[in-house]
């Protein structure tokens, strides 16, 4: 269910005897732990929002899809000269 790369942090939650029973239940007809199904809970409802998922792809590496490009030379003189030139264009204008 989920990815073997995450951290796991041990947490330990207070249930009543209704809700202990209930996810029981639901546990052995799905064949599933008790700890799955509560973070499945908490993911289903506290789901991250679409700019949330958005910042998470970019911090999983989508800033390294360049990285290993040897064809674009340095890009920081570059990316300087751009900066400057648009920073001095928008001041004159």
């Amino acid at each position: 269910m989920y990815n073997a790369y995450i951290v796991m942090r041990r947490t330990q939650i207070y249930l009543d005897d209704r809700q202990r029973r209930k996810l029981d239940r639901v546990a052995k007809r799905t064949r599933r732990t008790v700890s799955d199904l509560i973070r499945e809970a908490i993911d289903a409802r506290y789901a991250a929002t679409p700019r949330e998922d958005f910042l998470e792809a970019l911090r999983a590496g989508a800033f390294g899809v360049w990285k290993e490009r040897t064809d674009l030379g340095q890009t920081d003189a570059y990316v300087r000269r751009q900066r400057r030139g648009s920073r001095i264009n928008r001041l004159a204008g």
